[in-house]
């Protein structure tokens, strides 16, 4: 099997929850294109118009009217979306909103403490199961700013509190310890927010007025192309070509581990949408090698590592992802998902001080995928037992309409 083709992908998911989220408390008529089609965004969608968003889908084109936002008078329910459930705590809190967040059984069990901790500093009143959705925030009265050194580098509990901060009497100032993906950052200055990013040091000024309205075409989602990207280059002789695929450095990661891995992206037609880098970026199959990823990269690939290591299971020697315990509190303990499959396939892997250690080589033994439910896991361990053995066997596909309910078109487009 060659691939040989050009694919244009849905809008990346994380600039899609902001999109809606930020163009729901703007002035005037925001108007969205390539919005990222999975379930996770169906989730912030309904959220947003629980509150009484104004949202309207017309085909490709979403259009969101600003509005003021009232408190929900049902739980929201977040459905499988972190994303939906953290940034909304900051987002409805800057609104002086009362309300509560529910989701499924995976998401329940996703820790929601590292929100509440720097939100409660704030002065709102929240409630929650140990830690855990469901979760009650009173935003109703005022609340100050706060001077926040990040624990932990999240991009999510980051938008958290930078969201909130539109609302406080004062500014705030998030101090992280890695650089974490920038698109709130980013989507802020460009909607007439004052934020001011000093290094790791982001400080955020209450809203004196609305934030502005916005058209956007949203570029591809890095993730999920990270997929064919790696059916691609795994299969040497291939040639493939994402269009307008999202740049932004904090994204790129993946990009760069599959430099050190002997894979190189050529990037063409480059330019700068709403403050996001983005152009069209072109992948040529060949032999892979093992690399270390040391753990200042880890950040910017987290929602990778599982395709990566599926790549790692083909390199000549040893791979290792250093501290790479966040995985343990995705949709899944992806950490453990990834080593399960691929020791199934008959690939050495195995945890050892938080870092992930991968011995490459081949697929010895076709199995069968357990996907834990988690989209990343089935997609990744598909592409893997694709190109071993020409076909697949997994345990269930539904998880993958997440956040890329066209994964098998496009499979199947890519390989005619």
């Amino acid at each position: 099997m060659i691939i040989n083709s050009i694919i244009s992908l849905p809008g990346d998911k994380s600039i899609s929850h902001r999109s809606i989220m930020l163009a729901s408390i703007a002035s005037g008529v925001s108007r969205i294109t390539n919005l990222n089609d999975g379930e996770d965004l169906q989730s912030t969608i309904k959220a947003m118009q629980s509150c009484g968003a104004l949202i309207k889908q017309d085909k490709d084109l979403i259009v969101v009217t600003g509005s003021s936002l009232a408190s929900p008078k049902e739980p929201i329910d977040c459905g499988n979306s972190g994303t939906t459930s953290r940034l909304l705590t900051g987002l409805l809190s800057s609104q002086h909103l009362s309300f509560s967040l529910i989701g499924d059984e995976s998401l329940s069990k996703r820790p929601m403490n590292r929100v509440i901790k720097p939100l409660k500093e704030m002065g709102c009143i929240i409630k929650s199961n140990d830690g855990l959705l469901p979760l009650h925030i009173d935003a109703s009265n005022s609340f100050k700013g706060i001077d926040y050194k990040m624990p932990i580098a999240s991009a999510q509990v980051k938008s958290a509190i930078l969201l909130a901060g539109l609302g406080a009497k004062n500014p705030s100032v998030v101090r992280e310890l890695k650089h974490s993906r920038n698109h709130s950052e980013i989507m802020l200055e460009s909607m007439g927010a004052n934020i001011v990013v000093d290094n790791n040091n982001i400080t955020v000024n209450p809203l004196s007025s609305k934030l502005k309205s916005f058209n956007m075409d949203i570029p591809a989602d890095p993730s999920s192309a990270a997929f064919f990207i790696a059916l691609a280059a795994l299969l040497k002789g291939s040639d493939l070509t994402v269009k307008n695929i999202l740049l932004n450095p904090t994204r790129t990661g993946f990009i760069d581990v599959l430099g050190k891995m002997g894979v190189q992206g050529l990037v063409s037609n480059p330019m700068t949408n709403n403050g996001e880098s983005c152009g069209d970026i072109q992948f040529i199959g060949s032999n892979i090698k093992s690399c270390d990823v040391p753990a200042h990269m880890i950040p910017s690939i987290i929602d990778e590592i599982p395709i990566l290591a599926v790549i790692a299971a083909f390199a000549k020697g040893r791979t290792v992802f250093h501290q790479v315990e966040e995985l343990r509190f995705k949709e899944s303990d992806r950490l453990d998902a990834i080593i399960q499959n691929l020791q199934s396939f008959g690939i050495n892997a195995f945890e050892e001080k938080n870092n992930l250690i991968v011995d490459g080589g081949k697929p010895k033994k076709m199995a069968k995928i357990i996907s834990y439910d988690d989209h990343r896991i089935a997609m990744a361990f598909i592409i893997l037992s694709l190109v071993a053995f020409k076909e697949f066997d997994i345990d269930n596909t539904d998880c993958i309409d997440i956040s890329l309910p066209g994964f098998f078109d496009i499979l199947e487009e890519i390989q005619r």
